[in-house]
């Protein structure tokens, strides 16, 4: 084995067809940092042996996986991670210049599964039934829009290094196709002005929870629990409408609109959000600026979800999510 570079790292990921069998990658992402690696749960013994040392002995009782990457937001390898968010496969259809995959959020509490192949030039580890925990997108006038996805998997399986595909890689968002909106309901968010944002960052948390059982070290399942959607957004500060969106109590609709060209898109759209914790930044030398968070919340009034719209358009055909 020889001393690397991380930069010689390469990641792949695909759906399984079967929950818990490992799949070969469909899609590769240049990531900007990874650190998803094998985890096991060590217990010690601690009975009295005659000695103040506190153990004699250990067990191992779990292994997992567990970790993180980050990729710049493009649109076509966030179609998988939308799916692991969504938890179904999206319903894809044709248009006359690219495809248009509908996701739809699934009210259960086992979402699809993913296979990831982690690889450098020393090993090659699967991690197989790899749930998303969370996902996190942070958008900055500086850089790449950015998206982070933590994952908990099945132990690792040593496995045969694979070549990269890189030959499709999809479009990258920069901050200036985003257009985020905010409207009294969703359906006045097409008619309603972009907001001039200096910061954006929006995260889905599914807390996973691995299900263990006796008899093995390894989780049965992992599954997800109670969803979250939450964020926040910068902005300058010239009148007090998000201040007192927060003191009225009021709730929106909000949108989340990227667009790459006129085919490519990444459609978020939330039907219900309250807003909290409003914070002015007043420095001495700054443009004062205001920053506020939202969380999402269930419609129960037009029975929405609480992500009601998740439209990914782009140049890949249906299967591969």
């Amino acid at each position: 084995m020889a001393y690397y570079v991380g930069r010689r790292g390469s990641l792949g990921a695909a759906k399984e067809g079967t929950r818990g069998a490992a799949t070969t990658p469909a899609l590769w992402v240049t990531y900007n940092s990874v650190s998803f690696d094998d985890k096991a749960v060590v217990v010690d013994s601690e009975g009295a042996f005659g000695q103040i040392a506190d153990t004699f002995e250990s067990y191992i009782t779990k292994k997992y996986g567990e970790g993180e990457f980050e990729f710049d937001l493009d649109d076509k390898f966030i179609g998988l991670i939308l799916t692991g968010i969504a938890g179904a496969a999206p319903s894809s259809s044709a248009g006359p210049t690219n495809y248009i995959h509908t996701y739809t959020l699934a009210n259960t509490n086992q979402h699809q599964s993913l296979s990831l192949l982690v690889q450098d030039p020393n090993t090659a580890k699967m991690f197989r039934l790899a749930m998303i925990d969370k996902m996190t997108i942070t958008i900055e006038p500086e850089g790449l829009a950015k998206c982070s996805v933590g994952f908990k998997s099945a132990a690792g399986q040593d496995w045969t290094l694979v070549s990269p595909v890189y030959t499709a890689l999809g479009n990258k968002f920069i901050h200036s196709m985003l257009a985020f909106k905010i409207a009294a309901a969703t359906g006045d968010l097409a008619a309603a002005s972009a907001l001039n944002l200096n910061r954006l960052e929006f995260t889905v948390t599914k807390n996973v929870e691995d299900f263990q059982d006796l008899g093995t070290a390894t989780p049965s399942d992992i599954l997800n629990k109670q969803l979250q959607v939450e964020g926040s957004f910068e902005i300058g500060f010239n009148d007090n409408t998000y201040r007192n969106y927060m003191l009225d109590g009021s709730t929106k609709a909000v949108e989340i609109l990227l667009t790459y060209g006129t085919n490519n898109s990444l459609q978020i759209q939330l039907p219900k959000v309250r807003f909290a914790n409003w914070e002015p930044n007043k420095g001495l030398n700054d443009i004062v600026s205001e920053k506020i968070e939202f969380k999402g919340q269930y419609d129960v009034v037009n029975t929405a979800n609480v992500i009601s719209t998740l439209v990914l358009a782009n140049q890949l055909g249906s299967g591969t999510y």
